[in-house]
């Protein structure tokens, strides 16, 4: 009775422990770090994310201000007729921003709670920026974790990947 006790909490612990299923993508684009920044925060998101295998293309979000302060809330709208809630939590300038998407009317509603969003943006020493874009899903349950991390991580990840590869053509070819 006490070694099912201590396996059955050994394990618990270890599930309330174990990492969120998350995924990133990196790019090094050639122009200046404020630049970078000043495009990514509030670019048009229908611009950089395009249909991708299961994953829908972003139509439109209905924003009202300029997406830079803290607080801004946004809804976004699919082309398959599903929304989410996208809310900006932090702004540092030129440095990163963190955002978390909830409020899904998808069949992602089943299995995340939220998607925590965050850019980080450093300046190399020939003058480019390195950006690392990280997508954290927070899970409702544990077979919920398994199904994202198993199933539906890979695409998320392309999908970033994609929207790097938008936003280096534009800066790149901007300038």
């Amino acid at each position: 009775m006490l070694m099912t006790t201590i396996l059955s909490i050994g394990t618990s612990n270890a599930q309330r422990t174990r990492k969120f299923p998350e995924t990133k993508a990196e790019i090094i684009i050639n122009t200046q770090i404020d630049t970078a920044f000043n495009y990514i925060v509030p670019v048009d998101l229908s611009l950089i994310f395009k249909r991708y295998k299961r994953l829908p293309a972003v139509e439109k979000t209905n924003e009202n201000e300029l997406w830079f302060r803290p607080g801004l809330t946004r809804t976004v709208y699919f082309d398959d007729g599903t929304t989410a809630k996208e809310t900006l939590l932090t702004v540092e300038q030129s440095q990163s921003f963190t955002y978390k998407i909830e409020g899904f009317t998808s069949q992602l509603r089943f299995l995340a709670k939220r998607i925590e969003g965050n850019w980080q943006f450093t300046t190399m020493e020939n003058g480019h920026t390195h950006i690392e874009w990280t997508y954290t899903i927070i899970p409702k349950n544990f077979i919920a974790r398994f199904i994202i991390r198993y199933f539906i991580l890979k695409d998320i990840n392309g999908l970033l990947n994609n929207g790097l590869s938008i936003i280096k053509e534009n800066l790149e070819n901007e300038e």
